[in-house]
C-alpha cells in the first residue's frame, strides 16, 4: 500500500476499500491523510459496491459444473466456459 499504491497517486484521491481486516487498520487511514488522500471504507458486507463479488459468484457457479469431472482445481478453473 505504502510502497506501491500511494506513490502512484499524483493528485488527492479517495481510496475505497472493502472491510478486510488489514484494510481496517488505523495506520492506513493515517498514511492516506499523510499523502493527502481520503480513505473510504465500504459498509460491512456490501457486494453491490464491490464488483469482484459478482465475478467470484459467476466463477464459483461455473466451477461447480465442471469440478466433478476434473482431476485438479486448475484443470477445472481453466475448463470453465467463463474463461474460454
Amino acid at each position: 500500500f505504502q510502497k506501491f499504491l500511494l506513490p502512484t497517486l499524483t493528485t488527492p484521491s479517495v481510496i475505497i476499500m472493502d472491510n478486510a481486516r488489514f484494510h481496517r487498520m488505523g495506520k492506513l487511514e493515517l498514511l492516506c491523510e499523510e499523502f493527502g488522500h481520503k480513505l473510504l471504507p465500504l459498509p460491512p458486507y456490501s457486494p453491490e459496491y464491490n464488483p469482484i463479488e459478482k465475478t467470484w459468484a459467476y466463477i464459483k457457479k461455473n466451477l461447480k459444473k465442471v469440478l466433478p469431472s476434473c482431476n485438479t482445481f486448475y484443470e477445472a478453473l481453466f475448463s470453465c466456459s467463463c474463461f474460454n
